[in-house]
């Protein structure tokens, strides 16, 4: 007998297939028009500014200055990256859950208030960094630049403090104009100062504090965003807050705590040259995280406000869409960076970061797992739930400190590569199963799923 299909199941198989396009088509149609996709493109066109900006800044300041300035400029950056962690979770993070809850009248008391908290976390943040510079602690080539942070860092908080106001009152084109500004006015200084030889990392962190200050203080002049000051109503916004940043710092400090200390554990064992070539292959990738970064900003307070407003079916179809976004985008930069990353490498940075292909491949496949557990974070953090994230961001810690302890001494960037994704695809799987059983829980309580609070 022949093993030929039959006429009529080639006529079964083609009403399928023509059916199974069919959906696809509409999915994607509806995908493309739908006011997230449209609304956080905007988004995301601003976070390439922000990650253009940081890019052109280190070629240049790579160009100019040399591999090892360039290590110093990324551990100088992961300090500053590092308090910058700590205030989104503090501060921002909560203003985005409750910021949409607040009474029209209430918002500028609350504005005032987190504005009042960011000093606060600014102020301790100097004095611990004053005191790290006055003790001189730290690899040698970084002690001079300590000093400069103390002045410029605060200025660079205040700068992504501005940002995350302006998402989470979805004012993407305040945030876009903002800094558009500090890009233009920053490259410009830094290029300047390469004209005239005189680009060195001190002078680039002190061109990026000036231009992050000035542009900050023209948002907060120009009155987008109104201030009501109340030092009582400020200490009770801060214990209300509290009990959902402790649980959301908590998780960061475990969860985000590696990547910026990986670049120090390379600084140690292999020295700053190899933290250059890490922290050169971390910005090229950098330009595929600015598609994650972005659509965060504006996942955030948008799942709040789609579960707050809608309940539970609303919060599960933005998460959706966000998810098919991060795997069909970061998917694509994944391959592209395993092909051709390490040309790319070597056209920007020069011809002695060719060999960098395996790293940046690795760090683009831990951008498309943050990116995962990013969207089931958001959705916890909808739900009011951030302690649920605690216990993934433990497993991820615990399995990043074991990657780091035993591949970064032998393999230097490319185990610190390795180390950052083990931790980041740990920590997807279990918040997204995580996620799935809260929602569950969720399901059978009609008042918090039809959007009351958890």
């Amino acid at each position: 007998m022949s093993n030929l299909p039959t006429t009529q199941s080639v006529a079964l198989d083609v009403p399928q297939t023509a059916g199974r396009i069919s959906r696809i088509t509409i999915l994607l149609k509806r995908l493309a028009s739908s006011k997230l996709l449209q609304s956080s493109g905007l988004s995301i066109f601003d976070q390439a500014i922000v990650s253009g900006t940081s890019f052109v800044t280190s070629v240049i300041l790579g160009r100019c200055a040399g591999r090892e300035d360039l290590g110093i400029y990324y551990l100088a950056l992961s300090i500053v990256l590092l308090v910058r962690g700590l205030q989104e979770q503090l501060v921002s993070a909560p203003y985005m859950i409750y910021c949409s809850r607040q009474t029209k009248a209430d918002q500028p008391r609350y504005a005032a208030s987190s504005l009042l908290h960011q000093c606060l976390i600014s102020l301790f943040a100097v004095v611990g960094l004053a005191l790290v510079a006055v003790m001189g602690w730290g690899p040698a080539g970084i002690q001079q630049t300590m000093f400069l942070l103390v002045c410029a860092a605060p200025l660079l908080w205040m700068r992504e403090y501005v940002r995350q106001l302006s998402f989470a009152h979805l004012d993407v084109r305040a945030a876009i104009v903002t800094d558009a500004t500090i890009a233009v006015t920053q490259l410009g200084g830094l290029a300047y100062l390469a004209w005239l030889g005189e680009l060195n990392v001190g002078s680039a962190i002190a061109v990026m504090g000036i231009c992050c200050g000035l542009a900050s203080v023209a948002w907060l002049a120009s009155g987008r965003q109104k201030f009501t000051l109340s030092w009582s109503a400020a200490w009770v916004d801060w214990c209300h807050n509290w009990t959902f940043s402790r649980w959301a710092l908590a998780s960061h400090i475990l969860a985000c705590s590696a990547p910026y200390i990986l670049p120090w554990v390379v600084a140690a064992t292999h020295g700053e040259r190899e933290t250059g070539t890490l922290g050169a292959c971390a910005t090229l990738v950098g330009l595929s995280n600015m598609f994650l970064i972005g659509l965060a900003n504006y996942l955030s307070p948008k799942a709040a406000r789609a579960y707050a407003e809608q309940g539970l079916p609303e919060l599960k179809r933005v998460l959706r869409q966000t998810a098919i976004m991060f795997v069909a985008g970061l998917g694509s930069m994944s391959v592209c960076a395993f092909i051709g990353g390490h040309h790319v490498a070597a056209l920007v940075y020069g011809p002695e970061f060719i060999d960098t292909r395996w790293i940046i491949g690795v760090l683009s496949l831990s951008v498309l797992a943050n990116s995962l557990g990013v969207t089931a974070g958001n959705g916890l953090w909808a739900l009011e739930r951030p302690s649920a994230s605690f216990f993934a961001d433990l497993c991820s810690l615990i399995v990043t400190i074991i990657a780091t302890a035993s591949l970064v001494p032998a393999f230097g960037p490319l185990g610190a590569a390795i180390a950052g994704l083990t931790g980041t695809a740990s920590d997807a799987v279990i918040r997204g199963w995580t996620l799935r059983r809260t929602m569950r829980e969720f399901e059978h309580l009609p008042n918090i799923s039809a959007g009351g609070s958890a």
